[in-house]
């Protein structure tokens, strides 16, 4: 578990265990959208320089908040000027994403058939495509959780992501030659 360092955070965090609460993942994700979007609009409260600092090489993923009971987690992700996620899936566990800096897109993809179950290679097709500014959110409740989450933008994007547990591993989709998409499992960890 972390502890958040300002009042905002803290209050966020109040916010999110009261949203946790819900019987139902779709009554759950629209409270911890809203919670989500309170934070939005304190966003420089929340946000510690060294939180929202950007990693050359690859997205960033820092954890802002893990409860202790383990039922959900919130980490906040830097977005440098085109880094993107591979498709990929939560791992079963509902998610909701908020953007707090700048803007992202979000590619939805629904997995279509499995071409051939001895090679697991996959086919999805392209659902929509989400531009997304400071405050916005948006939920995946699995089967619904295939996504690229991308920054087009030259300027840093950060979005705080709450996922149904502790997130620490996912599957991501790798183009395979002649078309689809091969399922290789992955393990999540944090930047420094």
């Amino acid at each position: 578990m972390t502890t958040p360092s300002t009042a905002a955070a803290s209050e966020l965090v109040r916010r999110l265990d009261a949203a946790i609460d819900a019987q139902d993942d779709g009554t759950r994700c629209q409270q911890v959208r809203a919670a989500l979007e309170w934070g939005a609009e304190r966003a420089d409260e929340i946000l510690s320089e060294d939180l929202a600092r950007p990693c050359d090489e690859h997205y960033a993923r820092r954890l802002l908040h893990e409860d202790p009971d383990g039922r959900y987690c919130a980490v906040l992700m830097v977005w440098g000027a085109g880094q993107s996620t591979p498709l990929h899936d939560h791992g079963g566990s509902w998610c909701v994403e908020c953007v707090y800096r700048g803007r992202i897109r979000v590619d939805s993809y629904d997995r279509t058939a499995n071409r051939c179950s001895s090679t697991g290679v996959w086919d999805f097709d392209k659902r929509e495509t989400i531009h997304a500014g400071i405050g916005e959110s948006g939920a995946l409740i699995p089967p619904f959780e295939y996504h690229v989450i991308a920054n087009d933008e030259a300027d840093t994007a950060v979005t705080l992501h709450v996922y149904g547990g502790t997130m620490s591993e996912c599957t991501k989709f790798e183009p395979v030659d002649g078309g689809g998409f091969r399922a290789v499992t992955c393990e999540l960890g944090y930047t420094d």
